[in-house]
């Protein structure tokens, strides 16, 4: 199979994620109420779908199209018989880790975070985790940090020297990225402050730099594997 082949089929398996990704959100916005009451939920899946299809699809195809001009690697070779040491085992380490780390934090610093009274149903922040680990890890990992480090090539020269460097500091302002993404959602629920804001920052940050380290260093599939885990962690038991 030559690599073009290679990404068409990468392409429609992400997007086709990524739809799916967002349909599994649905519920769970819906029982935290984020939408007016007068706007129908299934309007809001049928735009919402469109929406998706076109967002996502224009973002794949980007990072697709930059990803052989930087020396990233996403798609490592998959072979049966290191699938769960490649994928498997790290996702369930990190994420579980990450999970626990977010629970911890939250009990021992953030304890008096409005956002800790607000529980959906277990199973709708499950489903949730779908989205959370296909749809971000696509927008921010497969897109963003591929974006910002092929930029970043084109001014300057990447090396041995200054490689890891470039690629901690793109991870950590792409972390950063991925926590402001969550404040407009947070703020839907409580009032903004600079306590919750901290929070959100945080905590989004310290699994956006474990996301990130595994999308360079393992490939796209097993940080989406690890946000899996992180979040139904977090969502499931740890609630």
């Amino acid at each position: 199979m030559n690599i073009t082949t290679a990404n068409k089929r990468r392409f429609i398996l992400l997007w086709s994620l990524c739809i799916l990704g967002f349909w599994s959100i649905l519920p769970y916005i819906q029982h935290l109420e984020i939408l007016p009451l007068t706007v129908s939920i299934w309007k809001v899946a049928l735009l919402g779908t469109i929406q998706t299809a076109l967002f996502f699809g224009l973002i794949c195809w980007i990072s697709f199209k930059i990803l052989p001009k930087t020396d990233l690697h996403p798609f490592p070779p998959l072979y049966k018989k290191r699938f769960l040491k490649q994928i498997v085992y790290p996702a369930l380490i990190a994420g579980i880790l990450v999970g626990l780390a977010i629970f911890v934090a939250d009990k021992l610093i953030f304890n008096s975070s409005l956002l800790l009274g607000v529980h959906p149903p277990f199973w709708t922040g499950a489903l949730a985790s779908l989205y959370g680990a296909v749809n971000e890890e696509v927008l921010m990992r497969l897109f963003l940090f591929t974006l910002v480090y092929f930029l970043i090539g084109k001014w300057l020269r990447i090396d041995s020297n200054n490689r890891s460097f470039i690629l901690w500091s793109v991870n950590i302002f792409v972390a950063l990225l991925f926590g402001i993404g969550h404040l407009p959602a947070a703020f839907k629920l409580i009032s903004p402050s600079a306590f919750e804001i901290f929070r959100v920052l945080v905590l989004n940050g310290i699994a956006g730099v474990v996301f990130g380290w595994l999308y360079w260093s393992r490939g796209l599939w097993t940080a989406i594997a690890t946000h899996f885990v992180a979040d139904f962690m977090i969502h499931v038991f740890l609630i």
